[in-house]
């Protein structure tokens, strides 16, 4: 199984934490697409818009069972599934490759990729934004 998924904390229950950690993990995300896709893009006004804003205003205005968004590190999914019985199956050093191709034809200046514990993480500068693991059922 592959999950890709935010690498943020969107499931604390207090609205401050989530709160914060929104301004941080955003801001980074804003000022990657910032450097990609100037601003008067359609497709950019879309995704900030359809996806990204509607994100934002689950985690800040919902609680309980209207909160949809709960992102999570990766670190927390990998206690999830360890004890789910799974174990992180490593991602090869060529699809590091491959991503690193992919990333580099987007022009995406301040965008890097790291390895961590098998995993993938997309970064802006030192900030983690999305990860990508695979796992393996134990069983």
């Amino acid at each position: 199984m592959v999950i890709a998924e935010q690498d943020s904390d969107h499931n604390k229950p207090a609205l401050m934490e989530r709160l914060s950690e929104s301004l941080y993990f955003y801001a980074a995300l804003f000022d990657c697409l910032e450097s990609s896709l100037p601003r008067t893009s359609v497709e950019r006004l879309k995704v900030e818009k359809m996806l990204f804003g509607e994100e934002i205003k689950n985690i800040i205005s919902c609680e309980g069972g209207e909160r949809k968004e709960r992102h999570e590190k990766l670190d927390k999914w990998a206690q999830r599934l360890d004890l789910a019985g799974f174990w992180c199956a490593p991602l090869s050093y060529y699809a590091l490759l491959q991503s690193r191709r992919l990333l580099q034809g987007y022009s995406c200046d301040g965008c890097r990729l790291k390895e961590e514990n098998g995993c993938v993480v997309m970064c802006w500068q030192d900030r983690p934004l999305f990860s990508v693991s695979a796992w393996k059922c134990q069983r």
